[in-house]
C-alpha cells in the first residue's frame, strides 16, 4: 500500500536525523568529559587528579559508542529508504532505539517496530511488490 511506502520514507528521514543527532550528542558529551577530566587532572587535589583519567576514559567511551550507534541509525535510515534487504538490521536498530533513548527514541522505535511488523512491509523488504504496483526491477528505463 501507499501508506507503507510513505511510512517507510518517514522512518528513513527520522532515522537519518536521529543518527545525526546521536553523533552530535556523542561528540558534545565526549568533549565535556574530556574537558572535565583535564580540569580534574590539573587540579592540586590528589583525588581529583586520580579521577581525571577515568573521566577522560568515559568521554572516549561515550564518543565511540555514540558514533557507532549514530552511524548504525543512519545506515538503518538508508535501508528504510530502499526497503530491499536489511529487515532484521532495521528491526534490531529500532529495538535499540526504543530501549536506549527515552522519550523521543522510544516513540521512534515503537513506530518503526509497528511498521516493520506488517506483512506487506516484510514483503517489501523481501523485494516483492505491493498489490497494484510494479516491482522496481521491472520498470523499463525512460528514454
Amino acid at each position: 500500500m501507499q501508506q507503507d511506502l510513505q511510512q517507510l520514507k518517514l522512518l528513513s528521514i527520522f532515522f537519518y536525523v536521529w543518527g545525526g543527532l546521536a553523533c552530535l550528542g556523542a561528540v558534545i558529551g565526549a568533549i565535556s568529559c574530556v574537558v572535565a577530566g583535564g580540569a580534574m587532572m590539573s587540579s592540586s587535589d590528589d583525588q581529583s587528579q586520580a579521577a581525571g583519567p577515568f573521566i577522560v576514559g568515559v568521554g572516549v567511551f561515550v564518543l565511540v559508542a555514540g558514533l557507532i550507534y549514530g552511524i548504525l541509525a543512519i545506515m538503518a535510515g538508508g535501508k528504510f529508504k530502499k526497503h530491499l534487504g536489511g529487515y532484521a538490521f532495521c528491526l534490531v536498530i529500532s529495538i535499540i532505539t526504543c530501549i536506549s533513548s527515552f522519550p523521543i527514541g522510544t516513540a521512534l522505535g515503537i513506530f518503526a517496530i509497528i511498521v516493520l511488523m506488517r506483512a506487506s512491509v516484510k514483503e517489501l523488504f523481501k523485494g516483492q511488490a505491493l498489490p497494484g504496483t510494479t516491482p522496481a526491477a521491472v520498470i523499463p528505463p525512460v528514454s
